[in-house]
């Protein structure tokens, strides 16, 4: 499974104020800002494994990398050296309910912005 989900897309009009949208709609709280992107989150680590989103400017496309932090399964992964995190994507136990409360998140994003769902 892969550490981060990526998708790459050409950077629509008024985007940020959709993700600012988004982020009300879904619960997702602004953690970084920069000339170059941004940074949600998602939950804490008390009631489930965080939920981050982050958006990366690169010319006119948007990089979309979406990943879910530490629950049990992936601390005892860390011991082993490896980040404690993964991406989105289905399959797999590891973290699977976190993962798909994350990409029914991304997806309504996703949809809106008349992109290819994340599987």
């Amino acid at each position: 499974m892969n550490k981060r989900t990526r998708v790459s897309f050409i950077q629509p009009q008024n985007f940020w104020a959709q993700v600012d949208s988004w982020a009300t709609q879904t619960g997702f709280v602004l953690v970084e800002k920069s000339d170059q992107g941004r940074r949600y989150c998602k939950g804490n680590r008390l009631l489930m494994a965080p939920i981050m989103v982050e958006f990366r400017q690169e010319g006119k496309k948007i990089l979309l990398e979406t990943w879910v932090v530490a629950d049990m399964f992936l601390i005892l992964s860390a011991l082993s050296g490896k980040k404690p995190e993964t991406g989105i994507e289905s399959g797999g136990l590891t973290a699977m309910v976190p993962r798909r409360r994350a990409r029914e998140a991304v997806n309504i994003l996703l949809r809106h912005l008349n992109q290819e769902p994340i599987k």
